[in-house]
């Protein structure tokens, strides 16, 4: 299971992102993080958008197994978690499609 879904990921990769609609809501908190080649990303992180697909071009990600973990919902067939910076993407695993997008819970406030 877990290939097949590094497969998909690595067919997202190669989805080109024409067509793709910035639908709103849009979330931050992406930090830089190192590329493949052990170098730092320098350059601000990409905030991703709903519609939009997902691409190593703006950083690595992270595919997220244990989402019930994170309390994310269980992704439907055909989708997976993963995450970038702070932030949780419902991707489509066929093309990269982002179809959701959560940030992590605040922590409680003090008091």
């Amino acid at each position: 299971m877990r290939s097949a879904l590094l497969i998909a990921i690595a067919l997202c990769l190669s989805a080109s992102n024409a067509g793709a609609t910035n639908i709103q809501p849009t979330l931050q908190g992406a930090t830089p993080r190192a590329e493949k080649s052990g170098e730092p990303n320098d350059s601000a992180p990409h905030i991703y958008k709903l519609g939009e697909h997902l691409s190593e071009a703006y950083g690595r990600y992270d595919l997220v197994d244990d989402w019930d973990r994170f309390k994310l919902k269980m992704p439907p067939d055909g989708y997976h978690w993963v995450r970038y910076g702070d932030n949780y993407l419902l991707v489509k695993a066929t093309d990269g499609l982002i179809t959701e997008i959560v940030a992590p819970p605040k922590p409680p406030a003090p008091g």
